[in-house]
């Protein structure tokens, strides 16, 4: 069996469900490590279960990356004078990219998995030769393949889009893609900042690179033989059920139809559920706001 590590970047507001996204996860996957990349200063408030869990590690999002840090990346962004920053989508995606360069990536394979996100049935990640797996999907985003085609010479090369709830990366093609990254001729010295320098001002709507359409391009490209594609049913929309107080009934019940399930916080169910969702998103935003003054 092809050992793998799974990380999963997450914030505050995904917190309180991470205990159950570990426990399907520990359920349905067969994973070495579950690496919790979050910000150190608030970690104090991940649920105790996932804490004192043997197969968890909770790892600062700030030091993973030499160099890499939200503040930093924040800076390089603001410095580009760009109208939308979204500086948190774009360092969850290079924690993911740069775990392959850190010391915690110890296995070939290294699963990313979405903290909102519930493996509802078994699932393998290889096939019977050991070669991995894309999970595919039908998106199409035009931004995502103009950074591509100046970061990597690429063009959009598969039917569907390599955008899932998950990707399971190689650590070595991960380094090798970085480092083909690092010597193009987009301005920078930092894979980082060739990638923010990839991408064109006037396309940019906030979505603007896409780390698996890159990294799913890359392996087809130039190491076409590796990954096998195939699909998996799952559904984006399992918070319109019961949101995130979903019962256990309930998941037992949507696993007979779908293999993996998400749960946006943002969704809101049928009432009397749309009233509780609304109440406890109010509450935990609130409370968010207060935290953050003291860390």
């Amino acid at each position: 069996m092809i050992q793998y590590d799974v990380i999963i970047p997450v914030v505050y507001k995904d917190y309180s469900f991470l205990k159950k996204v570990v426990k399907y996860i520990r359920c349905n996957l067969c994973p070495k490590h579950i690496f919790i990349l979050t910000n150190i200063k608030m970690a104090k408030y991940i649920p105790r279960d996932v804490y004192l869990d043997s197969l968890c590690k909770i790892v600062d999002e700030n030091s993973l990356v030499k160099g890499l840090t939200y503040a930093k990346l924040d800076d390089i962004i603001k410095s580009q004078g760009r109208k939308h920053t979204n500086t948190g989508w774009f360092f969850q995606q290079f924690l993911k990219l740069g775990f392959s360069q850190s010391e915690y990536c110890s296995t070939d394979y290294y699963l990313s998995w979405d903290a909102d996100t519930l493996p509802l049935q078994q699932i393998n990640f290889f096939d019977k030769e050991g070669r991995p797996f894309f999970t595919m999907k039908t998106e199409y985003h035009k931004p995502y393949f103009v950074a591509i085609k100046t970061l990597l010479g690429l063009n959009k090369s598969s039917s569907g889009s390599y955008i899932a709830e998950h990707m399971m990366f190689n650590r070595e093609i991960m380094k090798d893609m970085l480092s083909k990254i690092e010597k193009s001729s987009v301005p920078g010295d930092w894979w980082v900042e060739k990638i923010m320098n990839a991408i064109v001002p006037e396309i940019v709507s906030p979505a603007s690179f896409s780390e698996f359409e890159t990294y799913g391009t890359f392996c087809r490209n130039n190491y076409p033989d590796l990954y096998q594609e195939r699909e998996i049913r799952s559904f984006r929309l399992g918070g319109i059920i019961q949101g995130r107080f979903i019962s256990e009934k309930l998941l037992a019940k949507l696993a007979t139809d779908v293999a993996i399930a998400s749960f946006e916080i943002y969704d809101r169910p049928p009432f009397p559920w749309w009233l509780v969702c609304e109440f406890y998103e109010r509450f935990r935003h609130y409370k968010e706001v207060l935290l953050l003054k003291f860390v």
